[in-house]
């Protein structure tokens, strides 16, 4: 008898423990949809990377003014002159990304926009002109 008393003492207390939703204290719950709407939703404006255009291996490419002891070999100078080039890009992406970021949000994606615009004609420019080198120099390029 205690243990069905205790039972159901403790069943009750769980049961009045939980609170009770009516349909008003329902409506006081979830925001109302029109305040919803009165919040002003910003598009998420992300900016480029430097690794998206960046050729692999020259991410982190720092000019060195240095020449190398070895720079008589054409393979040490053609990669100094490659890393300078990238390491170049690199402080002008810098420097635009730096200057979209100081705009306001909604110029932000614009600026970003045409950075990425920017950087993809230069890889394409750069693409071009390996190219042209590349065929200058009697290289056959879909050699295999």
């Amino acid at each position: 008898m205690k243990q069905r008393f205790l039972l159901i003492t403790l069943l009750l207390s769980i049961f009045l423990a939980i609170p009770v939703f009516s349909d008003e204290n329902i409506a006081n719950i979830e925001p109302d949809k029109d305040e919803i709407m009165a919040e002003e939703i910003k598009p998420l404006v992300i900016p480029p990377k430097w690794t998206d255009f960046c050729e692999t291996g020259y991410e982190n490419a720092v000019y060195k003014d240095s020449h190398d002891l070895f720079n008589v070999f054409s393979f040490v100078k053609s990669e100094r002159i490659k890393k300078k080039y990238w390491a170049e890009r690199r402080v002008s992406f810098e420097k635009y990304l730096k200057s979209c970021n100081a705009l306001s949000d909604e110029a932000k994606a614009t600026c970003y926009a045409e950075l990425k615009k920017s950087e993809e004609q230069k890889n394409d420019l750069y693409k071009l002109q390996r190219k042209q080198l590349l065929y200058e120099s009697n290289v056959d390029i879909h050699r295999r």
